[in-house]
């Protein structure tokens, strides 16, 4: 698979990926579920052990 030139983009910094750890003191955690009120509030991260919003319990 290549990449076309069609696809490329004139913003430099958009395909940067930014590392997202668990915001739950003492945690180093991968955060990999993140949560705002709106696309204007920053996120806030969880991983999957801290996360609030679980769907069902798993205990």
């Amino acid at each position: 698979m290549s990449i076309s030139p069609d696809s490329r983009t004139s913003n430099p910094g958009i395909g940067i990926h930014d590392n997202h750890w668990c915001e739950h003191p003492g945690c180093k955690q991968w955060g990999c579920y993140g949560f705002s009120r709106s696309k204007a509030d920053k996120p806030i991260w969880h991983c999957s052990e801290h996360y609030p919003h679980k769907p069902f319990n798993r205990d």
